[in-house]
């Protein structure tokens, strides 16, 4: 039996992209999506074409119980979760940094890191229980690179390591 990999924001860019490599390598996929079904139903239309196996799952990732739904789902249908993908951008209004409010900025950070802590909370229990698990955590290059009106993208990297680092630490090989 094959991996099985959750990619949230999954139904376009980078997230559909990561998805379609690793149902051509041989993984289980769920593409994750929010809003975008189509786009969604593409990439696992995509993804079977090539010979992989896949199934978009609808989940806002920061909702405690829409995360738990769609990993069930996913544990339901394949027995468990081997890789996590997090890759969801929580949505945000493009502005100049001079223009940003704190709330704007506050909430877009607070959506992250619930994100991420949310999915990576639900799939490393079991990942543990299995003996194996990868949790691979993607974010924007604007903070590398920044368009004009990106102002609040430009800080969404710093959201993304502390759950990484965290779970990384607690999964590590007891002694």
């Amino acid at each position: 039996m094959g991996r099985v990999a959750v990619i949230t924001g999954a139904s376009r860019g980078i997230g559909a992209a990561t998805a379609l490599v690793l149902a051509e390598r041989g993984l289980r996929v769920v593409v994750n999506y929010r809003s975008s079904a189509d786009e969604a139903d593409e990439v696992v239309r995509a993804a079977k074409a090539a010979g992989g196996e896949a199934v978009a799952i609808r989940a806002d990732v920061t909702d405690a119980d829409a995360v738990t739904a769609m990993m069930d789902e996913t544990v339901q249908r394949w027995g468990g979760v081997d890789v996590l993908v997090h890759n969801a951008m929580i949505p945000f209004k493009v502005t100049s940094f001079a223009d940003l409010t704190w709330e704007q900025l506050g909430g877009k950070l607070d959506g992250e890191l619930r994100a991420a802590f949310l999915v990576t909370k639900a799939v490393v229990p079991n990942m543990i229980t299995r003996g194996y698990g990868r949790l691979v955590y993607l974010s924007t290059g604007l903070s590398r690179r920044p368009r004009e009106g990106t102002g609040d993208a430009m800080l969404s990297p710093v959201s993304r390591p502390t759950p990484r680092l965290r779970a990384t630490a607690s999964m590590s090989p007891q002694n």
